[in-house]
């Protein structure tokens, strides 16, 4: 038998022959466990700001903008 004709027929007679091709996993699918911080720095699921994001300051202190006598002062 040629090895074209014998291909074809191992294809078809096949237990495991499949119509397309199954998606490989993605990577580090299999590892058990938590990886460490480095490690998820270095795979990039963790993004490092160097500066912090500033919280926004408030026009007036919570005390003199709900005291009884912040409120006297205004009016």
């Amino acid at each position: 038998i040629p090895a074209e004709e014998r291909e074809k027929k191992l294809a078809f007679c096949s237990r495991h022959r499949f119509r397309y091709i199954p998606p490989s996993t993605p990577e580090n699918f299999w590892e058990v466990g938590f990886p460490s911080t480095q490690t998820c720095v270095e795979r990039g699921y963790i993004k490092e700001d160097l500066a912090p994001c500033q919280r926004p300051k408030r026009r007036q202190p919570y005390a003199v903008m709900f005291s009884p006598k912040g409120k006297e002062q205004k009016t």
